[in-house]
């Protein structure tokens, strides 16, 4: 299959307070592979407009293998790895030197530009981005729960303009941030508030993600978060340093609408003793 290469620079604005590489600005960085991957087979900006198309994201899984921050260039593969009638898998490597760093899918589906309905790919994309090779048909993952167990933290957002991106559409990376800040929410509720986990030596940092997308939320709309912790991940009490923590997230209308699920498993990440190098594992 066509595998699409893509070399990037770790900016400093784009780390996070322990200096790794944040999570949304790593989905970001799939996102531009992807984008650059179809204007490599020949689907440029100008013919999704011609035509009237455009991939939205269905769902992504991450996997985080390696702290990066700041100091380091990653390298980034990508290929198709399956299509279907009007979806996409989408399959990425991030490596730093000859380390992988991360690994990455994403289901994306072709939409109209006008109605968001789902579209049949066309074949002369199939046979584009699989560089004469046909993908096969790979089954899907089962839906994330709508719920986790015993009652949630909540945390409500407004969808701003900052957060809307150039299909004025709230980003996958953006709804990342939201998941992440109202995760943080669920920790200072078990008494560990990021403030005593920086005084302590580090953080809890997300090391795997999986998110599943409904439907997008509008300008203005306001957005309800749940977290939940689930039962049989690790113990997450006020009188222990958090080693980690597996937790149920759902980003729902306040009609209960859903927006997106997602399931991420967290791990304690070591402060860095310099300012600007990347933390360590615990």
């Amino acid at each position: 299959m066509r595998t699409y290469h893509l070399q990037h620079r770790v900016s400093h604005a784009v780390v996070d307070f322990l200096g790794e590489l944040k999570v949304s600005a790593l989905l970001g960085l799939l996102e531009q592979a992807a984008v650059e991957a179809s204007s490599d087979a020949g689907f440029d900006p100008a013919w999704y407009t011609n035509a009237g198309r455009v991939w939205v994201i269905h769902r992504t899984r991450l996997q985080r293998l390696v702290p990066v921050g700041g100091i380091d260039t990653l390298d980034l593969d990508t290929q198709i790895i399956d299509f279907r009638r009007a979806r996409s898998l989408r399959r990425y490597l991030v490596r730093h030197r000859d380390t992988a760093v991360a690994t990455a899918t994403t289901d994306w589906v072709l939409c109209d530009m006008q109605s968001g309905r789902p579209v049949r790919i066309p074949e002369s994309m199939q046979v584009a981005f699989g560089d004469g090779e046909r993908a096969p048909t790979l089954p899907r993952l089962d839906h994330l729960p709508e719920a986790g167990p015993g009652a949630p933290v909540r945390v409500e957002v407004m969808v701003a303009p900052t957060h809307l991106d150039h299909i004025v559409h709230v980003n996958n990376a953006v709804y990342a941030d939201f998941l992440e800040n109202a995760a943080f929410a669920l920790f200072a509720s078990r008494g560990w508030p990021l403030r005593r986990m920086l005084e302590v030596g580090g953080a809890l940092r997300i090391e795997r993600l999986d998110a599943e997308y409904h439907s997008d939320g509008e300008l203005d709309e306001h957005l309800l978060i749940s977290t939940w912790r689930e039962a049989d991940g690790p113990a997450l009490t006020s009188d222990t340093r958090p080693t980690g923590a597996t937790l149920l997230q759902t980003i729902t209308r306040p009609a209960g609408r859903d927006v997106l699920r997602a399931r991420s498993v967290w791990t304690w990440r070591d402060k860095p003793a310099v300012v600007g190098a990347v933390p360590g594992r615990s």
